[in-house]
């Protein structure tokens, strides 16, 4: 068999990591796979480490240009036929919408789409919002599988017309094993929260700075810290001068190592407005960090409301920086929470899981091939 990722962009996020653990992990038990994409990022580089095969779509970017998209079209179909994969894995909206439909049209025996948060549930006007439903439509419509990485976008992408029966839920997940960090809480500090994430609108960071604002505004002591880069850095550096919070947030770039050191802050603080399903409050939970969050996408499913966490609604500031504040006060609360998100990522996050179920779609369990897997198109 043989396994070709497509995804639009090359950097590092939620989704490159899904493609790039798939990869690696379907190379080492023996299958052909390769992974294309757009530009040359962090994924190009982890995966070259790797040893997994790349190949760059130079016309391949993320905004919408008929021009480009034709020429998208073309330089996949040539990738297609010259690479002949039984299984086309198509990740992100601009990449799964194409590829889709000249995977069709080549006869791919196999088309898998996976959501990472349906796309029309982005902050946008109403029309745009239409659009883009209708064209993740067609691009479901054309794969022969679907998966979602949350329970809610499977409702949300198993509503549309003839698509029910394609999708299936397969939660992201990450190696949990042995007991997580010991975290030590110094008195007397001011508290740290953390955000990791690019730094975009769907990510919510004007409205986790005016939270935090608020707090400090109020007398409570506290250190923000984000790690990220995006097309909103700019914005966010701006609304940090005019708030003068240049003494109490940090903007750390792109290190992708701060998930491995959350075990030295407090508090995970993620204000999205639009989600599929986190990796980043995942390895909240390994690190057995207390989580304020919003109710988006897949969150409710690992973020229970007073029970593994505290949810707010999306934009709500005055709701953020009262949960801030609660934990801040209430740190057993806060603690005891953090504890009971660790053991449920354990039970449902798992790595060994994604791989297994991903594995069933693929046909590669259970007995099934791949060709019989696709044959209800």
């Amino acid at each position: 068999m043989k396994i070709l990722y497509v995804i639009t962009k090359s950097n590092w996020g939620g989704a490159q990591r899904y493609v790039y653990d798939l990869a690696t992990s379907f190379q080492a038990k023996g299958i052909e796979v390769m992974v294309a994409f757009g530009g040359h990022d962090e994924l190009e580089k982890k995966l070259t480490d790797s040893g997994v095969p790349t190949y760059s779509i130079k016309s391949m970017v993320r905004d919408i240009s008929l021009t480009k998209e034709l020429y998208v079209a073309k330089e996949m179909a040539s990738l297609i036929k010259q690479e002949r994969p039984e299984v086309l894995h198509l990740n992100s909206s601009k990449a799964a919408g194409v590829g889709a439909f000249i995977g069709r049209v080549l006869s791919v025996p196999l088309i898998v789409v996976t959501i990472h948060g349906a796309p029309f549930r982005e902050d946008r006007g109403r029309l745009s919002r239409m659009l883009i439903y209708f064209f993740t439509w067609l691009t479901c419509l054309f794969a022969h599988k679907v998966i979602t990485v949350s329970k809610q976008d499977e409702a949300d992408i198993g509503g549309m017309f003839f698509i029910k029966k394609k999708v299936v839920t397969v939660y992201n997940g990450i190696p949990v094993s042995g007991p997580p960090p010991k975290r030590v809480t110094e008195h007397g500090r001011e508290t740290r929260i953390v955000s990791i994430g690019d730094l975009t609108r769907n990510k919510g960071y004007l409205y986790s700075l005016e939270a935090i604002d608020m707090l400090v505004k109020n007398g409570v002591p506290v250190h923000y810290t984000i790690e990220g880069e995006g097309e909103d850095r700019k914005k966010i550096e701006e609304y940090i001068t005019m708030k003068q919070l240049e003494g109490v947030v940090t903007l750390l770039g792109r290190t992708l190592t701060t998930k491995d050191m959350l075990h030295e802050y407090d508090i995970f603080l993620l204000a999205s407005v639009k989600e599929g399903l986190p990796y980043t409050l995942i390895e909240a939970g390994k690190a057995m960090l207390p989580v304020v969050t919003t109710i988006t996408g897949g969150i409710p499913e690992i973020v229970r409301h007073e029970e593994t966490g505290l949810l707010v609604q999306p934009k709500d500031v005055i709701g953020l920086s009262k949960a801030l504040e609660s934990m801040i006060k209430n740190r057993k609360h806060a603690k005891e929470m953090g504890q009971r998100l660790h053991s449920h990522i354990v039970q449902n996050f798992s790595y060994s899981k994604m791989l297994v179920e991903t594995a069933k779609v693929y046909g590669l369990i259970e007995g099934k091939a791949v060709k019989g897997t696709a044959g209800s198109r």
